[in-house]
Order: structure tokens, then sequence, then C-alpha cells
């Protein structure tokens, strides 16, 4: 496991705030767990490599919870108008202030108190709601980011080349990604309700924490380049 996140400089990809955090606790929390199961007995290595699965599964949720509010925030922050904000978080809004009961609702949206009223609107309620809208897997991926940024489809840019990142050194295409977290949340479900499961390699545990983590790197890439578009130009 040489090349794996502890030897990869994460000023590389200029992280944001939660892909450090996951970054930091892959580093800190399951990498010493990958390596302690690699000196334990059959016996202890099982159980070991399953709360592992489900230790990675939080994170990955927490990882995309926060990283999708965090791209709302800074598109919030830096644009000059409403009007450049994302298409789905428009019509969120105007459906909210529509169902309001208080006719002076509206005015939640006067000078720059839009930004207050988003920031109310998309707190850690709506934002668990929008991205429980779908079972875990990239649809719910897509669903959420589209939700919050407007990125149509964000899973579609989950591909890679050979040796691009050095703890996943085999190349990967959009749908072979998707497909191998889909297996991954399959796996840490069946395993969170005690379902029976084929034996666990500690060489698969591997390859989903590296998985995972080009996956977030992926992510946050394209979110980073999609925000750092021209203020004039609108999001969709």
């Amino acid at each position: 496991m040489s090349d794996y996140i502890t030897d990869y400089d994460s000023e590389d990809i200029l992280c944001p705030v939660a892909t450090v955090s996951f970054i930091r606790s892959m580093s800190n929390d399951i990498y010493p767990l990958l390596e302690l199961a690699t000196v334990q007995d059959e016996k202890t290595t099982a159980p070991l490599l399953k709360s592992i699965i489900v230790l990675l599964g939080s994170y990955w949720k927490s990882f995309c919870l926060d990283l999708g509010k965090e791209a709302l925030d800074t598109i919030t922050e830096n644009i000059d108008s409403a009007r450049y904000l994302p298409r789905p978080v428009l019509e969120a809004i105007a459906q909210d202030i529509k169902q309001d009961s208080n006719e002076l609702a509206v005015w939640a949206l006067a000078d720059d108190d839009w930004r207050h009223h988003i920031n109310n609107y998309f707190g850690h309620e709506a934002s668990n709601k929008i991205f429980n809208t779908y079972s875990p897997g990239p649809k719910q991926i897509d669903h959420y980011f589209y939700q919050l940024t407007g990125i149509v489809k964000i899973t579609n840019t989950w591909h890679w080349e050979q040796d691009e990142y050095p703890f996943a050194p085999t190349s990967c295409t959009a749908r072979q990604a998707q497909e191998k977290l889909q297996h991954f949340l399959d796996l840490e479900w069946d395993i969170a309700h005690q379902q029976t499961i084929p034996d666990l390699s500690h060489q698969s545990i591997q390859d989903y924490y590296a998985h995972l983590l080009v996956l977030a790197i992926k992510t946050h890439a394209t979110l980073k380049d999609y925000i750092e578009m021209p203020e004039e130009t609108e999001y969709e």
C-alpha cells in the first residue's frame, strides 16, 4: 500500500474543506485499519474488514453531503445576483415562497437577503432529504449535486487514465466507476443489515478505498471548474 493517499500531496488537488476532511479521515482512520488487517489472524480480520467497509460508507456519505452544501455556499457567496443561481435552486426557493402562507414572505429575498434565505432553506435537514431521495448509488449522487449546483450527471466525470493517480494505477470508464461504487454501497448495506456476504479479501477493500478517493477527487475537480466559471455565466 505504498502508493496510497498518505504518499499523495493533497495540495495538488486544491481541496476545499469537505475534501480535505475526507482525505484526512481516510488517511488517519481507514488507512491504519487496513494496515492492521494485514497482521491479524483470519478470525479477527473478517469483522475488521466489515467494519472498514461500513466506516468507508459513512465517510463517503458525509463527504458528498458536505461537498454539495459547500459548493452551493461558494456559488451563493460569489455571485452578485440571484439570477445566476443554478436553476434547481431557483425552482426550490420559488416553490418554498409560493407555499408560504405569509404574503410578505417574498420580501425575504429582497436586497441581499436571498443569500440568507438560501442558507436557511438548504440546511442540514433539507440537504439530507434531497440526498436520500434515491437509494445509495450513482443516481443518488447525480440527483443531489444537480439539485444544489445544477451540474447534470456529475458521475459522468468519473473516468481516468492508467497511472493518472498513484493509488489507482488502472484506467476506469465512467460506467465502470459508477458500477464499482454501486457494488461497494450494496456491500455496505448488506453488512449493516447483517446479510450473508461472500468472504472479503484485503485487496478488495484496498481497491474500494482507492476508488472512493479518486471519486472524491474527480467530484471536487468538476465542482471547482464549474464554480470558477465567469460570474456573468448563468448556471444551468
